[in-house]
């Protein structure tokens, strides 16, 4: 909570100096004022968190100060600081929008205490308004682009499992947008108001995934110190997302079948179990039938997990969203970066509407983003869109023929391979000229097994 802005109303100098040093003292950034009519002045020009106000004031007193405070912004806290300790006083104060008041002599500690209660009220009241307007505009059907027939599949699917408990599997390649279609889900659903908790299966090992789901008890391995509740816990009656849930361990896939069958999880190092309801969404890049058939992934799990699919398809299955994609992220980073950039010019368009998108969406935004701060016309030209684009890697049609490249997995490979070749193996210039940034270079080398 450092950082707040608290501004101090104190009359008496010794007093005024004593507040202004123990609040700056605790990181917050505070400033000081001897009277009403300065407070109203330093208000119109910064935007405080909190007030704090001697209710006796030479000129306006601190009464008025909180009714224009509030007139001219009710978000701003109050705290009034009275000597008159009468009932009447605090609750006049508190009728017209005080969050708390404090009664002279008071020590340090005390104050301290007040302020912080109230900048953790005023910081949940801002994560709320946060999730509001994510609830309002992030994760609404119209974020989710697109006019071909395999998303409007898409949009109906989750239009029809939205408010059920089913659990639901999104499977589809590395940034078409799975987490976007999972929160779209929740925050479109009966259970917009209860969590929503992803963890990526992939970017933690067994053990600690399984700490992070089901929790542990204190003295379960070296380093728990207390017992920890686990995403399962704090999720309860909302929505856990799963990320790349094929990466999970042999050893937690029975752990975590137990859990979607019958509800119940059981803390690490702990005999009891517990019983949740959460609604699980599980994305994958993987085939889990495959690795059903090579014996890494349980069958009884992918049957558990496969109850509805939200099949994704690959951008560059659905051409025909690559104009309204483009242009969606156009008008959103032109606004963003302060640019008068209108259209894509026809050149432009010809490249992006060619171009095998190997990694998808999350790529053709990357890249609209990028020639929206290179561009200096009003239109997006070939000169502001990455080499990739405008001098893709060479392939021959012997190499599109040849024995070594029988399937598009093998034409992706070989393009990164061209990319790499170009940047002299530098993976962040190569990540760069791809689209996409350097930790979703290294996952796609890895599903390619390209050491």
């Amino acid at each position: 909570m450092k950082g707040y802005k608290i501004l101090i109303v104190e009359d008496d100098e010794k007093m005024n100096q004593g507040l202004l040093h123990v609040i700056s003292k605790e990181g917050y950034a505070a400033q000081s004022v001897d009277c009403g009519e300065k407070a109203l002045e330093e208000i119109k020009n910064i935007q405080f968190d909190l007030i704090i106000s001697d209710f006796k004031l030479p000129g306006i007193s601190g009464m008025e100060l909180l009714k224009a405070t509030k007139k001219y912004d009710v978000n701003i806290l109050f705290v009034m600081i009275t000597a008159y300790g009468t009932v009447d006083t605090a609750v006049s104060a508190m009728k017209q929008g005080a969050e708390d008041y404090i009664l002279k002599p008071f020590d340090m500690e005390e104050l301290r205490v007040v302020v912080k209660k109230n900048l953790e009220k005023r910081e949940l009241f801002l994560n709320n308004l946060r999730l509001q307007q994510q609830l309002e505009k992030k994760y609404t059907f119209d974020n989710i682009i697109g006019t071909s027939e395999a998303m409007m599949r898409v949009f109906k699917t989750i239009n029809t499992v939205k408010d059920s408990k089913t659990t639901i599997l999104i499977q589809g390649e590395t940034g078409t947008g799975k987490e976007l279609v999972a929160r779209a889900i929740h925050f479109n659903s009966d259970k917009a108001s209860k969590p929503y908790l992803p963890v990526n299966c992939a970017a933690l090992n067994e053990n600690i995934l399984a700490s992070e789901l089901f929790g542990h008890v204190k003295g379960a391995f070296t380093g728990a110190i207390a017992n920890k509740a686990g995403l399962f816990e704090a999720a309860n009656g909302g929505t856990i997302f799963l990320d790349e849930i094929g990466d999970i361990g042999p050893g937690l896939q029975q752990t975590f079948l137990r859990a979607l069958e019958n509800g119940e999880i059981q803390p690490v190092g702990s005999f009891e179990r517990k019983t949740v309801s959460v609604r699980i969404i599980a994305a994958t890049n993987k085939n889990l039938e495959t690795k059903v058939e090579q014996g890494s992934f349980r069958q009884d799990l992918y049957y558990r997990l496969n109850v509805v699919m939200i099949d994704l398809p690959p951008l560059r299955e659905r051409r025909g969203d690559i104009g309204i994609l483009a242009h969606h992220f156009l008008k959103q980073y032109s606004t963003q970066n302060n640019k008068n950039i209108k259209r894509i010019s026809k050149e432009a368009f010809q490249l992006l509407e060619h171009y095998d998108w190997p990694g998808n969406v999350r790529e053709l935004e990357n890249i609209i983003e990028r020639a929206t701060l290179f561009e200096t016309s009003p239109e997006i030209t070939p000169g502001s869109l990455p080499p990739v684009l405008t001098k893709p890697p060479a392939v021959s049609d012997h190499d599109l023929v040849s024995k070594d490249v029988k399937s598009l997995e093998q034409l992706s490979k070989k393009h990164i391979i061209k990319v790499l070749e170009m940047t002299a193996q530098n993976k962040t210039q190569a990540s760069k000229l791809l689209g996409i940034d350097r930790s979703t270079l290294w996952r796609i080398m890895n599903r390619l097994n390209m050491n």
